[in-house]
């Protein structure tokens, strides 16, 4: 028996994690992982172009064993990444810094570029690094501008938690899970009526831990614009009684 609530001391903990140096390294660890084990991997798929250059020799090139390390390093490091990055942020699925679909194209790009100078006629294999250095830096591209979108929100959420509104609403659907889940990513239907009377229902995409996940009839905080109650792009759901712009991003994705 203790004196302490372990599910508060639980919650505790993990808010403690939220933007940890720790965490932070964990993310970035587990992005190196993946940039060298994708790296690897296009490297050893250049090593087969390399056995007409290696007639004189019945051994494989060595290229070709990078396959058997790259493959666990890129398993490993979305494993770590995702780990880490769903501390650093307390959501369930995020990506802090740069998500790990940018930097696995960088990785393979890098691969590519490597195995390409390896040939002594790479003739057309020049394309290949060519087109997965275009898409890297697409996907990076991608990433900054949802960087810079997300960072346009929490201003809004700052203003709005100064000038705006809070009114409790009421749930009036969140889809089940099921039992075996985690957590849920998905779609909340929240009612609440405005300052002028008006009763308005609003939807916003959000991830929950299992142990936080609110149930159809369970009260709700709704921070919206009271000049502007049907902009959608300026509610925030979150659990009945927030006030702080922590508690208003927990609920949404």
């Amino acid at each position: 028996m203790s004196t302490i609530d372990p599910v508060d001391a639980r919650r505790r903990r993990e808010a403690a994690r939220i933007g940890s140096p720790a965490a932070l390294t964990g993310v970035v660890i587990g992005l190196l992982m993946i940039a060298v084990g994708a790296a690897l991997e296009t490297r050893a798929l250049f090593g087969f172009a390399e056995f007409d250059d290696m007639a004189a020799t019945d051994q494989p090139p060595l290229a070709i064993f990078g396959m058997i390390v790259g493959l666990p390093l890129l398993i490993i490091g979305f494993l770590v990444h995702t780990g880490a990055s769903r501390r650093f942020t307390g959501k369930l699925l995020s990506a802090p810094v740069v998500g790990p679909g940018s930097i696995l194209f960088v990785g393979l790009a890098a691969g590519a570029w490597w195995g390409v100078l390896a040939l002594s006629s790479p003739g057309a294999f020049w394309l290949l690094p060519i087109g997965l250095s275009i898409l890297a830096v697409v996907l990076l591209l991608i990433g900054a501008i949802a960087r810079a979108r997300r960072r346009s929100h929490k201003d809004v959420l700052a203003h709005l938690l100064t000038h705006g509104r809070i009114e409790q609403g009421v749930i009036v659907e969140i889809p089940e899970i099921d039992p075996s889940s985690g957590g849920l990513l998905g779609t909340v239907t929240v009612r609440f009526t405005d300052a002028a009377g008006t009763d308005r229902w609003v939807q916003k995409t959000g991830q929950w831990p299992r142990r936080d996940l609110p149930a159809t009839g369970d009260p709700a905080s709704v921070l919206y614009d009271p000049s502007r109650p049907a902009d959608t792009s300026r509610i925030w759901l979150a659990p009945a009684g927030s006030t702080t712009a922590a508690d208003f991003t927990r609920w949404h994705s």
